[in-house]
């Protein structure tokens, strides 16, 4: 239903119909085996709140994937630069046997074929001055993406990467896991992807002390997701607010949680209530 044609013509010119159709979709009446009636009663601003909501939701987990993303690089660079030195990153005694070439590859696609003119001015800077092949882990951590550190704690040895798991309180293979999940949500958030119905193709591990808390129905879902934010919010982010912030979000939803993978009472449950 359109109440205001000149309200739905600004927001279709400003968001588009395609990026619309998707919240629009929602809202199709299931018995229609042509998928093209709307429920009776179905406004536009119905699929507009919806909208409004996912982008809110998505500004949220990115502020919150952007602390942790840093706190992980931090972690890697002290236990690497502490244990194995500055150049850890170069030495192929610190990776899987056989895999170190995948790190030089990713290492090399950071620097980019004229190192000395590259786009962070402390690389071009230190490899116009310096002749080491590679600058220190704090400047390629500093540059690397979040998919590319992801790789990285994957390949390595298992001292380091307990040292960096022990950090967060989990296990090794647990972060590993969850370092895919987390970089793969980011790239869905800084491209503008829905979040709030998204089936995550990239399924998290629970950890034996969540299971149960975490139903396994939603281990696909975005409240597993929020889950896993908050276990890392809570360790790097003294303080924060968050999952309160979250809260008030999901409280406003404009549909049922329960299609998010969020239980009725989320909210009153011990695991939120820890900080």
């Amino acid at each position: 239903m359109v109440e205001d044609e000149a309200h739905v013509e600004h927001y279709l010119n400003f968001i588009g119909y395609f990026r619309l159709s998707g919240y629009l979709r929602f809202f199709v009446d299931p018995t229609d085996p042509a998928n093209e009636k709307f429920v009776d009663g179905t406004k536009f601003q119905n699929a507009l709140d919806l909208y409004v909501f996912d982008r809110k939701l998505r500004v949220l987990l990115l502020d919150a994937l952007e602390r942790i993303e840093i706190s992980i690089k931090s972690t890697m660079n002290n236990v690497g630069a502490t244990t194995e030195g500055a150049m850890w990153l170069s030495d192929a005694k610190n990776f899987d046997r056989g895999r170190h070439t995948e790190i030089e590859t990713l290492i090399l696609d950071c620097l980019g074929n004229d190192p000395a003119k590259n786009q962070h001015v402390f690389i071009a800077s230190f490899c116009a001055k310096y002749s080491d092949p590679h600058p220190p882990c704090w400047m390629l951590m500093e540059a690397l993406s979040f998919g590319a550190v992801s790789k990285i704690y994957k390949l390595m040895k298992g001292h380091l990467r307990q040292k960096v798991s022990q950090a967060f309180n989990l296990q090794h293979d647990v972060l590993e896991n969850w370092l895919h999940v987390l970089s793969t949500a980011r790239n869905v958030c800084a491209h503008h992807g829905r979040v709030w119905n998204r089936s995550f193709t990239i399924w998290p591990k629970i950890p034996k002390n969540y299971r149960g808390v975490w139903p396994a129905a939603s281990q696909d879902k975005l409240y597993v997701l929020c889950a896993i934010i908050h276990h890392m919010m809570e360790r790097i982010a003294d303080g924060s607010r968050w999952s309160e912030r979250l809260m008030q979000t999901i409280g406003d939803a404009p549909v049922d949680i329960g299609l998010m993978g969020f239980p009725k009472d989320w909210t009153e449950q011990t695991f939120w209530q820890r900080a």
